[in-house]
């Protein structure tokens, strides 16, 4: 008898809309090439609530094993799933994996789930589910936690995938659904990134496992292939890389033009989107990463400060990220530009000096004019706040907060923070198909851009203004006066904006669903 595995994402609480959820289809995919019988449902693409997701499991056969992949934003929602599990199918294992259960397993244990898959999961799947449905111990399965005797269980981590060409391509149980909804479709292409920044997640999710495999790629013929499988199966021409850095060495200006040449071969028309370091980025990469269909990218910038910069531990100088941005600017690249403008010791100089630079390079797209530096479990800039009992929990947060210990930079951030909080949701939307992005024609994306500008110029005006009250009135940043009047001023550019977006979605059969950002808290 075939075994029935179930793979689930539920909905997270977020202000980013819904995207196909790639690890579920290489679970999948792994599963299947052993024999398996797989129900894969995606909870957060297809918008269903925990007790849907599990009555899709119960088409045909009930399931075994149930897997759930999370994030720390969803832990509620996983919970409902495990609950609705349970009592639809009685006490059978749930097992969870992804960043929410490698830095939360006490958590996840605590509430219930069988197993907890630290790290990367598709060389530990199939162990783990033979050793549930056989009895076998699990602290002979690598890279797990789970509850014994009211005892979190470790067992050593695992080596990180070496060749990825080996796994198999994933499966695309709801790539119809990711196309329906105009999303590009996402491939990976490498894992990891060598850069150390103190604040990202990506290192510390590999910390402990052995080897030296921080960063791994796939071949350029494998992943032509799957480019080639999905273009000619489904008719896919817009993709997203969702590597956390598309640029390592030995990536260069030659692999670039190789990966050209191969697209061009095929006669493969199409664009994609990535996530590259700015010290990564030189003239031959950029033209030939466009030629190839490069559209847009993220960018970690972070940054206008040196001295911002070096607190990150990043890699790339603002002369860097200043070349990176001409060079994007200049071949017309859809830039989002990842930006921390504050973090625990942000002095006023350092606001004043990236005030300066976002005036000066208009051309990137941020997620607003208020950025903070999140503080997630298990990164470093975390470890040293604890360290320093600088860390505060928030529950509206999800994770830790900090206070701005400069008293005038506080003031600032308190009213960016207000200010942007007052109009989030129609900034994200307005923003949303550029860093998503989504499929629409070239002059739907420019009227989205040029939607954009015109809150990015209100942003950066109320920003001078901030500057200006704290340092020559000494406004304590406690008295809201000042940010409602200057929010009920710009009302009317909002509406427009949020009329102008809606006719664009409602003209390109577009949807967004997506909650008010939750780490911006109330007012």
């Amino acid at each position: 008898m075939v075994c029935k595995i179930g793979l689930v994402t539920p909905s997270p609480q977020s202000h980013r809309t819904a995207e196909e959820t790639l690890s579920l289809g290489y679970l999948g995919a792994v599963l299947r090439s052993n024999g398996y019988d797989v129900c894969i449902v995606d909870g957060w693409l297809e918008s269903l609530p925990p007790k849907e997701i599990v009555e899709r499991l119960s088409s045909g056969t009930d399931p075994s094993i149930v897997g759930v992949s999370c994030y720390r934003s969803n832990i509620a929602q996983a919970i409902e799933v495990l609950d609705a599990v349970h009592k639809r199918f009685g006490p059978i294992p749930v097992i969870c994996g992804g960043y929410g259960p490698t830095f939360h397993e006490q958590l996840f244990v605590d509430s219930g789930f069988t197993a907890v898959i630290r790290g990367e999961a598709e060389h530990i799947i199939v162990p783990l589910t033979q050793a549930l449905l056989t009895g076998q111990r699990l602290e002979d399965v690598t890279g797990v936690s789970f509850l014994q005797n009211d005892r979190v269980i470790r067992t050593d981590r695992s080596e990180p995938i070496a060749d990825l060409d080996q796994l198999p391509f994933p499966s695309r149980d709801s790539v119809k659904s990711a196309i329906g909804q105009g999303n590009f479709v996402h491939i990976c292409t490498s894992r990891g990134c060598d850069a150390h920044c103190s604040f990202c997640s990506i290192f510390s999710f590999a910390a402990g496992a052995p080897g030296q495999h921080r960063w791994r790629q796939r071949s350029i013929g494998n992943i032509v292939d799957e480019i080639r499988a999905l273009y000619e199966q489904y008719g896919v021409t817009h993709f997203k890389f969702v590597d956390d850095s598309f640029l390592e060495p030995p990536r260069d200006e030659f692999w670039v033009d190789k990966l050209r040449r191969e697209i061009s071969k095929h006669s493969l028309r199409i664009k994609f989107r990535t996530q590259v370091r700015a010290d990564r980025l030189n003239k031959d990469i950029v033209c030939g990463l466009k030629e190839a269909g490069w559209f847009s990218t993220s960018v970690g910038i972070e940054n206008f400060s040196d001295s911002a910069l070096k607190r990150m531990a990043k890699s790339a100088s603002k002369a860097d990220n200043l070349a990176a941005i001409e060079l994007l600017s200049e071949k017309q690249i859809y830039t989002q530009m990842g930006m921390i403008l504050f973090d625990p010791h942000t002095t006023v100089a350092e606001l004043f000096e990236n005030l300066e630079f976002l005036k000066k390079y208009r051309w990137p797209i941020t997620k607003g004019v208020f950025t903070e530096m999140f503080a997630a479990e298990g990164t470093v800039f975390t470890t040293k706040l604890s360290r320093r009992g600088l860390l505060q929990n928030d529950p509206v947060m999800q994770n830790h907060s900090y206070q701005v210990q400069n008293q005038q930079a506080e003031r600032v951030y308190v009213m960016l923070k207000n200010w942007h909080r007052s109009h989030s949701t129609v900034y994200d939307w307005v923003i949303d198909s550029l860093t998503a992005p989504k499929v629409l024609e070239d002059n739907d994306n420019l009227r989205v851009y040029t939607l954009y500008r015109g809150l990015q110029s209100l942003d950066l005006e109320f920003f001078e203004k901030v500057l200006d009250r704290v340092i020559n009135v000494g406004d304590n940043g406690k008295d809201p006066t000042f940010v409602r009047e200057s929010v009920e001023d710009s009302n009317s550019v909002y509406t427009s904006a949020e009329q102008k977006i809606s006719e664009i979605y409602h003209n390109s059969q577009l949807c967004y669903r997506a909650v008010p950002n939750p780490f911006l808290g109330s007012a």
